[in-house]
């Protein structure tokens, strides 16, 4: 048995898994063992790997897709039992620079208070660009966020103390892990690394990115249409944060993740986006009952376009005069999304920005818009101006305004509805968390 073990969770990507082993097979660090977890893939995985690589490679065959959470956990079991001082987590879709594994061994050498040592994470799409440098909670606003992230490569050498490192490109060491445990495999996928560095932490040890170690992740599939991602990393960070909050602040959290949920649906509602808003409400709805794990049939709903029923209105107009209250938009920055919303449907329009509405007459206009910081927040019924805001929810008629004139009744009442289950959640993870 070598000095470490690394450990590649596999699922459905047959070509992008052998890249990953050659560039592990590539390390200037060689007492290495090569390890890949399949998740019951259907592809020809397995049998590429076992075609090319033989013993050289060992695979550990999952009877079901377990997710990145139950591959890596196997992963780190086994790492355990077999004893290796230090182990290593990647991504099937990363790739690893020839020094990578070399640089975090160092690293965790010389620093014996370390338990989890991260690669800087390059776009392997643009791979002068950071896609990850480590992270931070925001205990306030409840999530979490790359500390450099989208910046050109580093060339010097950063070591940064973080809340969570990526798991795409991670080492770990095993003494320290057999203290503060493995992964939460009933994620499935995504908030399952920060939980595991949050354990860390906790526990005594440091975690920390070091940028001399680098690896390459694929980032193609990441958009806003990602049905997936949404379901899980909304119902995991709920999770999260209702376990390791302290307790004074878990009323404040519910108000929180209830109204951004609201209001983010509410006019995704409106707009007829019944994928995003279903698979959001689903991801809510399955945390508050304690649902985890692989979704369920049906709780991921494709994602669908919608109606957009004053895109033609603007392709019809000529001019626009856009009004904005200084109350209502302390935050000029979202102007250029409407400008793109409407240029999006007319290049040629002239388009009129003011303060004041006084000197301005309506009919020597096509449109006239008000823009307000989100149409839930609207007080006083302005039509035939229309209201509009950065996410592009507007209110266009009658049936419009009363919509979203009854947003905070409607959410009053969804958060009554809601709450006891909350508080039972609360009770059932803290108890399971101190149990642990």
């Amino acid at each position: 048995m070598n000095k470490v073990g690394v450990f590649i969770c596999n699922y459905n990507k047959a070509d992008f898994v052998v890249k990953c082993v050659e560039s592990v097979k590539g390390q200037t660090f060689r007492d290495l063992d090569i390890l890949v977890v399949d998740n019951a893939s259907t592809d020809d995985s397995v049998q590429k790997l076992r075609q090319r690589y033989g013993e050289e490679v060992t695979i550990i065959q999952n009877e079901e897709n377990l997710g990145g959470s139950g591959g890596f956990g196997r992963g780190i079991r086994t790492a355990l039992d077999m004893g290796y001082p230090y182990f290593m987590l990647i991504d099937n879709d990363a790739v690893l620079d020839s020094h990578a594994v070399e640089h975090l061994y160092r690293y965790m050498e010389a620093h014996g208070d370390t338990g989890i040592c991260g690669a800087e994470i390059l776009c392997m799409q643009h791979p002068d660009k950071i896609q990850d440098l480590g992270g931070r909670l925001d205990m306030q606003e409840y999530c979490m966020g790359g500390v450099i992230s989208g910046l050109a490569e580093l060339s010097g050498n950063v070591i940064l103390e973080c809340d969570y490192v990526a798991s795409c490109a991670v080492m770990a060491r095993t003494d320290a892990v057999r203290k503060f445990g493995g992964f939460p495999e009933e994620n499935f996928i995504y908030w399952d690394d920060v939980e595991w560095c949050t354990k860390c932490w906790k526990a005594g040890f440091q975690v920390v990115v070091n940028s001399k170690a680098k690896a390459y992740h694929d980032f193609s599939d990441r958009n806003i249409r990602n049905m997936f991602s949404r379901y899980y990393m909304n119902r995991n960070r709920y999770k999260f944060f209702t376990k390791y909050l302290p307790e004074e602040k878990l009323e404040d959290f519910y108000q929180k993740i209830t109204r951004e949920f609201f209001s983010q649906n509410y006019g995704a509602m409106n707009k007829g986006k019944y994928g995003t808003v279903l698979t959001a409400w689903n991801a809510l709805d399955d945390f508050l009952h304690g649902v985890t794990g692989k979704a369920r049939d049906g709780k991921i709903v494709p994602y669908v376009e919608g109606t957009d029923r004053l895109a033609e209105r603007v392709a019809s107009a000529d001019s626009v005069l856009i009004y904005m209250p200084r109350h209502a938009c302390e935050d000029y920055h979202y102007l250029n999304r409407v400008f793109r919303y409407l240029m999006g449907h007319r290049k040629e329009i002239e388009i009129m920005v003011t303060f004041r509405m006084d000197g301005y007459h309506a009919a020597d206009f096509d449109l006239v818009f008000q823009l307000c910081r989100h149409v839930t927040e609207i007080k006083e019924n302005v039509l035939p101006r229309i209201y509009i805001d950065q996410w592009q929810n507007y209110v266009l008629d009658e049936d419009d305004y009363q919509y979203f004139s009854n947003y905070g009744q409607n959410l009053q009442r969804f958060q009554e509805m809601y709450r006891p289950l909350f508080v039972k959640q609360v009770k059932e993870l803290r108890k399971r968390m101190d149990s642990e």
